[in-house]
């Protein structure tokens, strides 16, 4: 998974940031194949210069902040994946406790990394199995305005 952030400078005291997550569809020990279906996005926050906090955007694709980040538009969206295999074939999921995204020296840690369902459990008839990642953006009061970016796994087996 490669992950993005944007950057836009609105005042000279206010750094905006945008988050996307993006997968590579990845295949996995036969029959069974992971795709990414919509990258990560933690929408538009103003943050650094003073404004430290996090945004959390649930596996459910609901968004919240805490600290004094500020939130600017409404876009945004947890990850979309889905599994397929065999109906009935057992599955398990690995999600990172943390993720580091950097800007040069500069970095964010994306943390609190949860699925929509359960890590470990059995594909359905029809074979797929579709399911949500969310995570908490963890914005610091010196952020630098920069485009961040760094990289993700979330395997199946």
């Amino acid at each position: 998974m490669t992950m993005r952030a944007y950057g836009f400078l609105a005042k000279p005291s206010v750094a905006f940031l945008t988050l996307w997550y993006m997968t590579e569809t990845t295949a996995f020990a036969a029959p069974t194949i992971v795709t990414r279906n919509q990258d990560f996005d933690f929408g538009r926050v103003a943050g650094g210069a003073g404004r430290s906090g996090t945004v959390t955007i649930t596996s459910a694709g609901s968004r919240t902040y805490s600290g004094n980040v500020l939130p600017l538009g409404t876009t945004f969206s947890a990850a979309r994946f889905t599994i397929t295999g065999n109906a009935g074939e057992t599955y398990t999921m690995t999600l990172p406790a943390e993720v580091i995204i950097n800007a040069g020296v500069d970095q964010m840690t994306v943390t609190a990394i949860t699925s929509s369902i359960p890590l470990t459990g059995v594909i359905p008839a029809g074979g797929s199995v579709s399911f949500s990642v969310g995570g908490t953006l963890n914005v610091g009061a010196v952020q630098r305005n920069a485009q961040y970016s760094g990289s993700m796994n979330v395997s199946v087996k």
